[in-house]
């Protein structure tokens, strides 16, 4: 069985006022977090969802399956859809990955990974409380493929039953959104 990753930046980061998936984190741009996970973790892929014209598309030439994605603007269902479209027809499953989440463990990746089965949803948590990134088998990619607006994924949560899986990874739950969340993310790097 074939899981590959996804990998969502194609966000406006209107709250940041700056392309917050390029700052500076640890030495390195926040996306290349989630990337270096995604590999450390040897999932397949990933095809990331970037707008056009983004510098993220040079940071990560080479690296991933880069998808333009025009209507970023619209909402995360719009990228999400446009990356499950581009999705090869051996990947059994998907995680879908945010790419303003640093702190996801590989750990966690292969957990979901070991859970994987074309017919499913499983979403990790931590504490009871449920976070992303979310793997998705190819049974629902047809209906991840038509998705609008801003909801991505989660309108198909009442829908379809999902599976939820303690991981004990308290980065499911921590995305950078404001430069407030940037600034809590360098602390939290430095004090580990």
């Amino acid at each position: 069985m074939t899981v590959g990753a996804i990998l969502l930046a194609a966000g406006s980061a209107r709250r940041m006022g700056e392309d917050k998936l390029i700052a500076e984190l640890g030495g390195k741009p926040v996306i290349m977090h989630a990337m270096d996970a995604i590999a450390e973790a040897r999932l397949a892929g990933p095809i990331v969802a970037v707008r056009p014209g983004s510098p993220i598309s040079k940071l990560l030439e080479g690296r991933a399956r880069l998808v333009e994605v025009d209507d970023h603007a619209s909402g995360m269902g719009h990228s999400l859809a446009a990356a499950i479209r581009k999705v090869p027809i051996f990947w059994s499953a998907a995680i879908v990955c945010l790419a303003d989440m640093p702190f996801i463990r590989p750990l966690t990746l292969a957990a979901l990974v070991r859970e994987a089965d074309s017919r499913i949803i499983v979403r990790p948590t931590f504490e009871g409380r449920p976070g992303n990134p979310v793997l998705w088998g190819r049974s629902h990619f047809n209906r991840l493929g038509k998705l609008t607006g801003d909801e991505g994924g989660r309108a198909l949560f009442q829908r379809y039953p999902v599976e939820l899986l303690e991981c004990g990874d308290p980065g499911i739950a921590f995305d950078i959104d404001t430069p407030e969340g940037l600034a809590m993310a360098r602390e939290r790097l430095q004090r580990s």
